[in-house]
């Protein structure tokens, strides 16, 4: 987290004209300069103060053409805040944009209204950036800095991708030869159980969270099972719709793999942990596994001060990174497109009001 954030620093506002420019007061670190107040107003000071205003100006520039032309190619099929299908164009906003009007309730709105666009300050073209650095594991605060952002906006934003991303996984079904395994992850330190000897307590305990992951080579599943030691209740209802039934289940014999045999007339094909051990690449028949493991904990692992109860959008954006298509690019058309066309407003104030209850 980068140092200093939330400080109040004296820094130059954007002017029209000529004039100089106005000293104000910000609590965006995207402008923390760290001169310090001594360093401002000498001519190094002020050069270097103008560089980042230049930065920030070219990463918040006014939307483009093509974005406008984005936002009015969307019809809103009814009314964000009643329902009615009784709406009609109404006009175009200063900037271009369309708006559109609702005969039941009177509102006026535009297409983004009641999307996690609504409201947004900042064009969608800086998504773009933003979503690039979480397909290549950047952190939220390296990526807030690298576009100019608070790292509030950085945490903002990530509430607005776990929301269009909520439910992405529902489709997937798993066929032919399916690799089955859990791995863990730490619950919050605040929540961590201490034994008798004062330390945490160490193992499979209750101190560890169970994500159950599974793949067929083509797909990825992947779900947080919250609990330490998954049942076999909790794992015949977190993996019976996504693997089809006769298919070859690859596990390391856990005992909650039985209720998914079973239920689903699966072929099981049972390798120890004990047995494979040791083994390395494609010499370990649970490599498949292994190595969305493996990449699940780099994931997780750049993003460390995550809140668990947010585990579940982190498992949903993995498999999203994961997922075809290969391209970071058409993600990103993929995303905007599953984005502008779902309602899930998150307004930013409501947002950081319920985080600090």
């Amino acid at each position: 987290m980068p140092a200093s954030l939330g400080l109040a620093v004296r820094r130059s506002r954007p002017t029209e004209g000529n004039g100089p420019p106005t000293m104000y007061k910000s609590k965006d670190p995207s402008w923390v300069d760290h001169l310090g107040v001594d360093a401002i107003g000498s001519p190094s000071g002020e050069l270097v103060r103008e560089t980042m205003r230049e930065w920030s100006l070219a990463k918040h520039r006014k939307p483009s053409p093509e974005e406008i032309c984005l936002i009015n190619s969307l019809e809103p099929g009814k009314c964000p805040r009643c329902g009615s299908e009784r709406i009609v164009r109404n006009g175009h906003r200063k900037d271009g944009v369309g708006l559109w009007k609702c005969r039941s309730c009177g509102l006026s709105f535009n297409p983004l209204t009641g999307t996690v666009f609504d409201g947004k300050k900042i064009p969608i073209s800086e998504w773009a950036e933003y979503l690039l650095h979480l397909f290549e594991f950047h952190s939220v605060a390296t990526s807030a800095r690298d576009n100019r952002n608070a790292y509030t906006t950085g945490r903002y934003w990530l509430a607005k991708v776990f929301a269009t991303l909520k439910g992405c996984q529902g489709g997937v079904m798993l066929e032919g030869k399916v690799w089955l395994d859990e791995t863990y992850v730490p619950v919050d330190k605040c929540e961590r159980a201490m034994g008798k000897d004062g330390k945490a307590q160490r193992g499979i305990s209750s101190n560890l969270l169970a994500i159950g992951a599974a793949t067929d080579g083509r797909s990825l599943y992947v779900v947080c099972e919250w609990a330490s030691k998954p049942s076999k209740k909790r794992t015949l209802a977190a993996f019976r719709d996504h693997i089809k039934p006769g298919s070859t289940l690859v596990h390391d014999g856990d005992n909650s793999h039985s209720s998914l045999v079973d239920a689903l007339g699966l072929k099981s094909e049972v390798h120890k942990t004990a047995e494979t051990k040791g083994m390395h690449g494609r010499a370990n028949p649970m490599d498949r596994i292994n190595d969305v493991h493996s990449l699940l904990k780099r994931f997780l692992g750049e993003h460390g001060g995550y809140a668990r109860k947010d585990l579940q959008g982190w498992l949903d954006l993995f498999w999203f990174i994961w997922s075809d298509p290969p391209s970071r690019y058409l993600k990103i058309v993929r995303f905007v497109q599953k984005a502008v066309s779902g309602a899930n407003l998150i307004r930013y104030r409501a947002f950081y009001k319920k985080k600090d209850r």
